[in-house]
């Protein structure tokens, strides 16, 4: 399983000394309540995603292995490493992922609509989850640009292309469940950063 893995100049420090402490706070305060936001509905797509495909997506106990796409790595860390890594890689990792998700949102949403047409919530709820993601990667760039940090180059997002009903559907089930699995690390990510970002007493 790809794992993103960011190498980053030694000198982006974990604590930066010349930016403000308020400014880099409020801005993981901001982002952390977005993603808090974003829960419900990154497990509500996949659950509907899911709903509407047919066999075998609607069988019981319906839970393969979900491999990344090339510019979408996988959330999944053991937690050693996730503990181990620096704020810079932290913010890094999400910023990689909400900048290319939309991508990846938008493919899946064209796809439904030539195979599901009528199914517009699902299509609502696909450009909904795209438009967060954008807000939500906007966020974790500004963190970023406070505490000194140079996002790394973007890695180009290779969206699922078009093949059998079936590799559709099943491309798109992966893009949902990945999208849902990083808000849910976002939000991890981001509440270990809170605890060492506390917004300062006035």
């Amino acid at each position: 399983m790809e794992v993103l893995s960011v190498d980053l100049p030694s000198h982006l420090s974990s604590s930066p000394p010349s930016h403000s402490q308020q400014e880099i706070a409020l801005g993981i305060k901001n982002a952390y309540n977005l993603a808090i936001n974003m829960q419900d509905g990154a497990k509500q797509l996949l659950a509907d995603y899911t709903s509407i495909q047919g066999e075998p997506f609607t069988n019981a106990g319906f839970n393969p292995p979900v491999e990344p796409f090339p510019g979408l790595p996988s959330p999944s860390l053991p937690p050693s490493a996730w503990l181990d890594l620096s704020d810079a890689e932290r913010l890094q990792q999400n910023v990689t992922a909400f900048s290319n998700l939309p991508v990846f949102l938008s493919a899946v949403k064209s796809q439904q609509e030539e195979m599901n047409s009528n199914a517009s919530d699902l299509h609502h709820q696909l450009t909904l989850s795209r438009l967060q993601c954008l807000g939500l990667s906007n966020h974790l760039a500004s963190i970023m640009a406070s505490m000194g940090l140079v996002p790394a180059p973007a890695t180009p997002a290779e969206p699922p292309g078009l093949g059998s009903s079936f590799f559709m559907k099943f491309s798109g089930y992966r893009v949902c469940h990945l999208y849902r699995d990083w808000v849910l690390r976002c939000v991890k990510d981001l509440s270990l950063l809170a605890d060492r970002y506390p917004v300062p007493l006035l």
